[in-house]
């Protein structure tokens, strides 16, 4: 499935940059989430170059792995999916 996803996305312009994608799934207490959205999100990141932040956060150096990973997650009917574009990040204070 990832590599049919990013075929779909083969004529999409391809942005370098920095963009996190954040998704959440709607489930009930003891539900999880099917292991075959697992399985092609780590191929998602194997094939493109998102990393994890958090269990629900990636952050992509490319467009097209955002978009495949909103792909993805759509096709599993997750309930939430945001896209955004990082401008910078902040130092910490010290």
């Amino acid at each position: 499935m990832a590599a049919h996803i990013f075929e779909d996305l083969e004529d999409m312009e391809d942005l370098e940059g920095r963009y996190l994608v954040i998704y959440d799934f709607a489930q009930s207490a003891g539900e999880s989430t099917h292991h075959g959205f697992f399985r092609n999100l780590n191929r998602i990141l194997e094939m493109g170059d998102g990393r994890r932040v958090q269990k629900s956060v990636i952050d992509c150096r490319r467009l097209k792995t955002a978009r495949a990973i909103e792909a993805l997650c759509k096709h599993y009917q997750a309930r939430d999916i945001d896209i955004y574009e990082v401008k910078g990040t902040l130092e910490a204070r010290r």
